[in-house]
């Protein structure tokens, strides 16, 4: 796609958070380059929200989403069918999941469309628990839909590159990290006069909310005149118990109001697992808040442990940082610093911009990419390490305490 002009059709599922924080921005990026674009999506009422959020320009086309898993992939066919046959200036095809990448080969093999297809996990159970399952769909599907080999791949995380490289044989693998909006950048820190610990989600996350509201209770003791919120969306049932857990609640969905809310806080919390690229930590870190989150591979890959955050594998590590975080004003102020420094050299819309157009071969405009390294690891052979340091203080056997992390 060395030239700019003509179509650009996306395959999505469910339009998560993960998948709009990147998805979003990337239509965004490929619409200033001159590409007209169709974004085909599974229409599931629990993200309809984010449909707004869309340039204007872009083309939404809705699946409905109802009768069975079969009957949904189906409909996806055949609706992606009509959308190429609509257009006949189609330069390039993006697959955002693992079932849409199957869905769409599979398209595209049997229309003989021969043009660029790329390929975006955004966080697939293929590449993780379900590897070995999807190695074996891909296996037995290969007959029909080809090889994934001739996909390029481009992901919003490096720990998921790495893993593409590790367990597929996709040759083509570019990074390209979720940007955050501008307006967490902006704001300015203002911490209340009480230690108050945030976290948040725009989604329902019915996992992170419970394992917030266990560490409200675990730390309730009205001398430490803790306080707790909860910023963006929640389900209802998962409302009560953060009420109950004395958590204060604050339903907002702009990103103005976000950061804001955010600024607050003296510390946040990522109290559960993401699917794909941990939007609202590194939204938290560009607004320069110290993190403290659960050590799992997306957060690893976010969090610089001691420098950014801090990384906890079970109770007492989390108790540990946040009290250290409380009681140390310099460290919760120089911490916060550097993960808003971080956050600008990463997570910036000129350098996903910059990113994602060179794995589309398209001009980046004038002097082409900022520098990055050493914040990211190189992807393949040896040389690719988490960016995280050995081991989060104190390292202990996980207790049995309040807060079971063991499903994450």
């Amino acid at each position: 796609m060395a030239s700019s002009g003509g179509h650009v059709i996306h395959l999505v599922g469910r339009l998560t958070d993960e998948v709009f924080s990147f998805l979003g921005p990337a239509t965004e990026a490929l619409t200033g380059s001159g590409l007209a674009q169709t974004v085909v999506i599974v229409d599931d009422l629990r993200y309809r929200h984010q449909l707004r959020r869309f340039h204007d320009d872009i083309d939404l086309v809705l699946i409905p989403e109802r009768g069975s898993r079969l009957l949904r992939w189906q409909a996806s066919m055949q609706t992606l069918r009509e959308v190429l046959a609509k257009h006949d200036d189609v330069k390039a095809m993006h697959l955002h999941g693992f079932l849409p990448s199957l869905i769409g080969s599979y398209v595209a093999r049997s229309l003989g469309l021969g043009v660029p297809m790329y390929y975006s996990p955004h966080g697939s159970k293929s590449l993780g628990s379900l590897h070995r399952l999807g190695s074996l769909m891909l296996w037995c599907l290969k007959p029909v839909i080809g090889s994934l080999r001739d996909l390029r791949a481009i992901s919003s995380l490096s720990q998921e590159a790495k893993a593409l490289h590790t367990l597929t044989d996709t040759q083509s693998i570019e990074v390209a990290e979720s940007p955050v909006s501008e307006a967490f950048f902006d704001v300015d820190r203002h911490e209340v006069h009480h230690p108050l610990i945030v976290t948040g989600s725009r989604c329902h996350d019915p996992r992170a909310a419970e394992l917030f509201a266990q560490l409200a209770v675990l730390l309730s003791d009205k001398a430490l005149r803790l306080s707790f919120n909860w910023i963006g969306r929640t389900d209802q049932n998962s409302q009560v118990r953060l009420r109950a857990a004395d958590v204060s609640v604050y339903d907002v969905r702009e990103d103005s109001d976000l950061a804001s809310r955010l600024a607050a806080g003296w510390i946040y919390m990522a109290p559960g697992r993401t699917r794909g690229f941990p939007v609202f930590l590194a939204e938290a870190m560009a607004v320069g808040l110290p993190c403290v989150a659960i050590d799992t591979p997306d957060h690893r890959d976010v969090i610089r442990h001691g420098e950014t955050g801090f990384l906890c594998r079970n109770e007492e590590e989390i108790l540990y940082s946040i009290a250290q975080l409380i009681d140390t004003p310099g460290l919760r102020a120089a911490m916060g610093a550097a993960a808003r420094r971080t956050a600008r050299q990463r997570f910036s819309e000129a350098r996903f911009r910059d990113s994602l157009l060179s794995a589309y071969d398209l001009p980046t405009g004038p002097g082409g990419l900022s520098p990055l390294s050493p914040l990211l690891p190189s992807i393949g052979g040896s040389g690719l390490t988490s960016a995280t340091p050995a081991a989060p203080p104190p390292r202990s056997p996980t207790p049995a305490g309040a807060i079971d992390l063991s499903p994450l």
